[in-house]
């Protein structure tokens, strides 16, 4: 396994808050990758290497670092507020040189502020809620300062008693209370890197990844990163197209790669979150210039198959909901220019259905009343043909699944066993993998899984998924026999994958939360999978 780019600092994700080790030794990162639920994380840094030294995982998220004015001692604040009545927090105590931590619990406050006084006192800030219907929202602070001759030898029980009695109302003067604080990480660390004569910055997470017959490989960042990128084989890259600069303008996380794959189509979606647009702006693979422009009055979502023919059809990705009916999809060559429309109905992030490797055009379909939410329509997998569309068979193989299906990636095979479709289904009790085959929907195989699966290819007999679980998971792609299992592991941190693509030669590329890509080949520093 190894990056692109093989950067400095690939584990940091989005930093918050950074500071240095009096003795220059350590750097301590807060940082984040996304994720619903993800914890409070922060990486340790030597600064002699740059490598990856330890990474705290703590039960709240980080408001707060600061390191001793003397000694190796990191000091943390953390803070958990999803009740506007309620705060819990802690403070914590590390020090590198032994991966010692030192833990205290904080009941109904939060730590939100910190400062070394001296090498003897550290002034901790707490915040708590005002119970106050009239006035929700509101916090009172107040402030401990607690005092002790040796920090690297104080105990949970020590700190917690001295930083319980006495706390003083405060009102916090933030530029002071911020100061330990190195307030643009993202210019020290690149500083740091620099000094060292290596480049780092910032990256958000990969939303596409594509490895095309030439061995290069297409990225596209989610919103925040840019919009197309172009690798080599051997990781350098070769070109970039940045994000929108218009303010309302972003990425729409689709794109359509031509069958020559000289061109390829990527969505920009234009306005506000109540009336979203589309620009389809195609560019070349072979520089990344411009090409061409398309622009539909409704968020796109992409389907295509195998010999070009592709479609563009109304998401629905709006927030309040429309008021208004869909628009009618566009079906397109790979030029651009349009072939015909089709009436697709109701859709929404729930029918998210890619198709991979797919010689029909193939799409989630809502059945049922007009005035029944679409979210509960029954849905059907329907292929558009010139008549218009062909309902296959129903999403849902068991009763016992529920209404509320969402779809997800899936890709076409034909193999042994026939042709198939390998998908996967979200319902209230996990995420489901599963073979149907095609065109009747008779189950092949299929497991579930309490993990999303964020990604999903096939080659060689092999379907390859990547989970919300951090993991590499590959199945027979004709029994669904579980190969192998593999964390993402290197370098001592195990990234989150976003996407997965299959090269023609059996490589893999990763895309993860991280904003890295993981190239690897299947079997490749994995262990067996447990025996069932």
């Amino acid at each position: 396994m190894r990056l692109v780019p093989d950067d400095p600092f690939p584990e940091i994700g989005h930093p918050f808050t950074t500071d240095v080790s009096a003795d220059g030794r350590w750097i301590a990162v807060s940082c984040i990758t996304g994720g619903r639920g993800e914890r409070g994380r922060i990486a340790v840094y030597r600064t002699s290497d740059l490598a990856l030294w330890d990474q705290l995982v703590l039960e709240y998220g980080v408001e707060t670092l600061a390191f001793h004015p003397v000694l190796p001692v990191l000091a943390v604040g953390t803070e958990e507020s999803d009740d506007e009545f309620d705060r819990r927090g802690g403070l914590h105590l590390y020090e590198p040189e032994v991966r010692r931590r030192t833990d205290v619990v904080v009941a109904g406050a939060s730590v939100t502020g910190l400062r070394w006084r001296d090498a003897c006192r550290l002034e901790v800030m707490f915040a708590r809620p005002v119970i106050d219907d009239d006035d929700e929202g509101r916090e009172t602070y107040t402030r401990a300062v607690a005092e002790h001759d040796d920090w690297a030898a104080i105990t949970a029980g020590r700190l917690a008693a001295l930083v319980s009695w006495p706390q003083v109302p405060v009102e916090i003067d933030w530029p002071t209370v911020e100061e330990p604080r190195i307030r643009r990480p993202r210019e020290l660390l690149a500083a740091t890197a620099a000094e060292r004569g290596l480049v780092w910055s910032h990256r958000t997470a990969t939303a596409l990844v594509k490895t095309v017959r030439d061995g290069r490989v297409l990225a596209a960042a989610k919103s925040g990163g840019p919009l197309l990128e172009c690798w080599s084989p051997d990781g350098t890259l070769q070109w970039s197209v940045p994000e929108p600069e218009d303010t309302f303008e972003r990425s729409g996380c689709r794109w359509y790669v031509t069958p020559d794959e000289e061109s390829v189509w990527i969505t920009v979606l234009v306005g506000t979150s109540d009336h979203r647009r589309t620009r389809l702006c195609r560019f070349a693979l072979a520089d990344g210039a411009q090409l061409a422009e398309l622009r539909l009055d409704f968020p796109v979502a992409l389907a295509a198959r195998t010999d070009g023919a592709w479609v563009a059809r109304d998401s629905r990705e709006l927030f309040p909901d429309a008021r208004w009916p869909p628009y009618e999809s566009v079906v397109l060559t790979p030029s651009g220019r349009q072939l015909a429309t089709l009436a697709l109905g109701e859709s929404g992030s729930d029918y998210d259905f890619p198709v991979g490797r797919s010689p029909h055009l193939l799409f989630l379909y809502g059945v049922g009343e007009a005035d029944v939410r679409p979210e509960v329509l029954e849905k059907w997998v329907v292929r558009a043909c010139p008549d218009g569309v062909e309902r296959l068979f129903r999403f849902a193989w068991d009763d016992s699944l529920g209404r509320r299906l969402d779809g997800g990636p899936a890709v076409y095979v034909d193999d042994d066993a026939g042709p198939g479709l390998v998908h996967t289904c979200t319902t209230t009790d996990g995420t489901h993998l599963v073979r149907r085959s095609y065109p009747d929907g008779a189950v092949v195989w299929a497991h579930r899984f309490d993990a999303r699966i964020a990604g999903l290819d096939v080659h060689g007999g092999l379907v390859h998924a990547v989970t919300g679980a951090r993991e590499l998971l590959t199945l027979q792609a004709d029994a669904g026999t579980v190969v192998r299992r593999s964390p993402l592991a290197l370098g001592g941190h195990v990234y989150t994958p976003t996407c997965l693509s299959v090269g023609p030669d059996g490589d893999l590329v990763i895309g993860t939360v991280e904003g890295r890509l993981i190239r690897t080949r299947a079997g490749e520093e994995t262990r067996p999978a447990p025996a069932a």
